[in-house]
């Protein structure tokens, strides 16, 4: 049986992802929210097992989790106890986000808006403007067409590590990507064999920058990853909006 998204994953997820990239990725976070942002307090939305929440928590931000998946948020916490950080941690789809208050900073990194089709980024863009407060900030970012229809789509990875190895099989369709993932996670002198499905949606740049437009947000910055030019063959384009 195939499980929904991030459950199988949940446990191993920041065992696969951490690394130096990913440490200056979240040191670039932290920087663009302190050089943009008037105020302390945000939410990080979509945030999985709260990597880049805590980075922001370590800075000094009053930041809140928030998460579809309840396996992702139950590993945030524990990790969240483990380094002694008092974060909060929400289960919602961000496309029906709600909060009783005001935020300086909204944050969705590494692919959240990727998993949302054209209707639901919509809501989830005026969800975000609403819980902005007056000149707060959006920073968000998503993977490309290019990576998600050249590189990700109709191909197959795979990984062999010491304590988890895996299968990710991708199959593209139109402005669909499904991805069906394997995981052989070990436990003790065994294996345990865990299969769960994702499915992403391609956004173009101009689709997204149009939405925010229409959405009333103003200052809207675009570039690619880590910051810099955008190419024809860039993978992830970061942006920074205001309310």
């Amino acid at each position: 049986m195939i499980n929904d998204a991030y459950t199988a994953l949940a446990g191993v997820y920041e065992n696969l992802i951490c690394d130096d990239d990913y440490n200056a990725w979240a040191s670039m976070v932290v920087e663009t929210i302190k050089t943009s942002v008037n105020g302390t307090i945000g939410l990080d939305l979509a945030c999985g097992s709260g990597f880049f929440t805590r980075a922001l928590k370590r800075a000094g931000f009053k930041v809140t989790g928030v998460d579809i998946s309840q396996e992702m948020l139950c590993v945030a916490k524990q990790k969240c106890q483990s380094e002694g950080l008092n974060i909060e941690f929400l289960c919602q789809d961000i496309s029906k986000l709600k909060t009783f208050n005001k935020v300086d900073f909204v944050t969705i990194i590494n692919d959240g808006i990727n998993y949302l089709n054209k209707s639901q980024l919509e809501r989830a863009f005026k969800r975000v403007r609403s819980a902005l407060k007056p000149d707060g900030v959006l920073f968000f970012d998503f993977s490309t067409e290019y990576k998600l229809t050249e590189v990700i789509g109709n191909n197959l990875f795979g990984e062999d590590r010491e304590d988890v190895s895996y299968l990710w099989f991708n199959s593209l369709d139109g402005d669909t990507v499904k991805m069906d993932l394997s995981f052989f996670i070990k436990d003790g002198d065994r294996y345990i064999k865990k299969e769960e499905s994702h499915v992403q949606y391609v956004h173009t740049l101009d689709q997204v920058v149009g939405l925010l437009e229409k959405l009333g947000y103003k200052s809207i910055i675009a570039q690619n990853h880590m910051g810099g030019e955008i190419k024809k063959d860039t993978q992830r384009i970061q942006i920074l909006a205001r309310r």
